[in-house]
């Protein structure tokens, strides 16, 4: 498909309204993390984990309406999350914030494409290393050549695919088992998924908060939907967003007790495997293959797009100034191809589950919150050291973990950069305070 500029291939032809908006955003973020973690927190941190995973993305996204109208209103014109850094920030703290930003990029594809890996394995037996090669191709191909407006209509197939799963299998499998069999099964096999004074759940819900929330604010792809979007319509639409947002995880977690309410289990992609295996209607089976496919090539896809648009737009512009918008879309395609087989190349070294790899890089989110929020609705251009309370507190939360886990280590993370952030806007008051008088 051929653009015209590169704020066509980044951003489309027109705005979009409430209802393309929702879609573009719910296929960005009904990923195969989604699918596959949510599960995974239900059984780890019982009845909490299912909600907690429910919650930290459904406030977090609803609170980014708010967030993204004092973005538009303040710096209406950009396509990126990286035009609102160059506007915001100094030449130093805007390249310590893009350098994360590839880091956060890399962690999105690789995450997404273990995800796809994870479903190729357990469908076909293929190494997940393999199945992320074929599937990282694909989308290279689809996004490269295909753009966002390729990413738009792949967005509305995903989303009717994914509620019709989330709606269609858990009935037809409550239908068939009874509600009251499985949870007189649960009660018998795992009696500690409905504790409801389990202290550890309730702390997987408030560090998830954290991680939502930073994942969110510094999504490159949520942010170029934010500028995509009508301006009066940016809040209503990332609040009917994060409320139908919140019934996909706890609809894939309700899957799960069908599958666990017989018996013991392995490991969680036994679980994925024996409720692949539970599915015995070929419409179902086929509906949950391709919902799952969906989800994981959409995110990945509106991944690797936004990655290719903050570089194309954001990073080559300022190493080689004379470049015309051909050179920068070649060095985008190049550089987001280098990134996504770095991304593959870790699943040779590091096969952890999703659930872990969101906790190791929730830390580098949690730091981000409070700078970027201070960033946002500071006025004129901001100090370089508030960038570096960020590199500060993730490199605090990273020493910490080996010695404290990775709950904790979000939490020493965020609570460092803040911690900062606020020692610095209390200097510059008291200072602005005495020099009043």
């Amino acid at each position: 498909m051929l653009y015209q500029s590169f704020r066509e291939y980044a951003q489309g032809a027109a705005k979009i309204g409430i209802g393309l908006g929702v879609i573009s955003i719910l296929a960005r973020w009904v990923t195969g993390i989604t699918i596959f973690a949510s599960p995974e927190a239900l059984v780890k941190y019982g009845i909490f984990g299912g909600i907690g995973y429910a919650l930290m993305g459904a406030i977090a996204l609803m609170a980014f309406g708010w967030l993204g109208k004092r973005v538009r209103k303040e710096f209406g014109d950009g396509l990126t999350i990286g035009d609102f850094f160059q506007f915001k920030l100094h030449r130093v703290g805007y390249w310590m914030m893009i350098a994360i930003l590839l880091i956060t990029s890399i962690e999105g594809l690789f995450t997404q494409g273990m995800a796809a890996g994870v479903l190729v394995n357990i469908l076909f037996g293929i190494p997940i290393s393999i199945g992320m090669l074929c599937f990282f191709l694909f989308c290279v191909v689809y996004v490269g050549f295909g753009g966002i407006v390729l990413i738009q209509r792949l967005a509305f197939v995903q989303v009717i695919c994914m509620f019709a799963a989330a709606i269609l299998i858990p009935l037809y499998f409550f239908i068939a088992k009874g509600v009251e069999n499985v949870y007189q099964g649960i009660r018998l096999y795992h009696p500690y998924l409905l504790v409801l004074n389990n202290h550890e759940g309730l702390f997987f819900m408030c560090t998830g908060l954290f991680i939502g929330f930073g994942q969110v604010f510094v999504d490159q792809a949520t942010w170029q939907r934010l500028y995509m979007l009508e301006g009066k319509k940016i809040v209503p639409t990332f609040l009917l967003s994060g409320l139908i947002w919140a019934t996909v995880p706890l609809a894939f977690s309700s899957l799960i007790m069908v599958v666990i309410f017989t018996g013991s289990f392995n490991n969680i992609y036994s679980l994925l495997f024996d409720l692949i295996r539970k599915i015995d209607t070929i419409f179902l089976l086929v509906l949950f293959v391709l919902c799952s496919f969906g989800a994981v090539t959409s995110a990945f896809g509106a991944g690797l797009h936004s990655m290719i648009s903050l570089i194309a737009g954001n990073v080559y512009p300022l190493l080689k100034p004379d470049a015309n918008e051909r050179q920068k879309m070649r060095m985008g395609y190049m550089l987001a191809i280098a990134i996504g087989v770095l991304s593959i190349v870790l699943t040779f070294f590091f096969t952890p589950t999703l659930l872990e790899l969101l906790f190791f890089f929730g830390i580098i989110y949690a730091a981000l919150i409070v700078p970027l929020l201070f960033i946002v609705f500071s006025k004129g251009k901001v100090d370089n050291f508030i960038p570096l309370c960020a590199l500060i507190g993730l490199v605090a939360g990273y020493t910490s973990r080996y010695k404290l886990g990775n709950l904790d280590a979000v939490w020493v993370s965020m609570m460092v950069s803040s911690l900062l952030v606020i020692v610095h806007w209390g200097s510059k008051f008291i200072k602005k305070q005495l020099g009043n008088h």
